[in-house]
């Protein structure tokens, strides 16, 4: 199969009112899924620390959001999430400070983040980078 899209293939994708960047080049990389290999699970799984002292390693791979029920109200909220790749797995933590104390952290750092105690309803985190 050519990866160039043709004029009529070209024009039925604008009918749809789509525009698509870098269209051909998705197209030649959609050719030959089938001998490829799974390299990362991009679902993403909550990780928590249950304790003081407890700890996990990994690479930051910046904020983003979750979707949380309030307990008290019943209402969806968004939190700000950290995301970590451990082990080529997707993992995420909504703590409130370790949110804040990685948001001068650069994407691709390696970290190792400590919850240290518990002040209130709130877990405080230590965040080392490693090297």
């Amino acid at each position: 199969m050519n990866s160039e899209l043709n004029t009529t293939e070209s024009t039925e994708i604008q009918k749809l009112g789509v525009e698509i960047p870098n269209l051909d080049e998705m197209v030649a990389k959609s050719e030959g899924l089938n001998k490829l290999k799974p390299v990362i699970n991009l679902t993403a799984e909550y990780i928590e620390l249950q304790k003081p002292e407890d700890s996990f390693r990994g690479v930051y791979v910046g904020l983003g959001e979750m979707n949380v029920t309030d307990q008290n109200t019943g209402e969806m909220r968004k939190l700000k999430s950290a995301r970590f790749l451990i082990d080529k797995q997707v993992r995420i933590n909504a703590g409130v400070s370790l949110v804040r104390e990685l948001k001068e952290v650069p994407i691709g750092s390696p970290v190792e983040v400590t919850y240290t105690k518990k002040d209130g309803n709130v877990k405080i985190y230590s965040v080392s980078l490693l090297g």
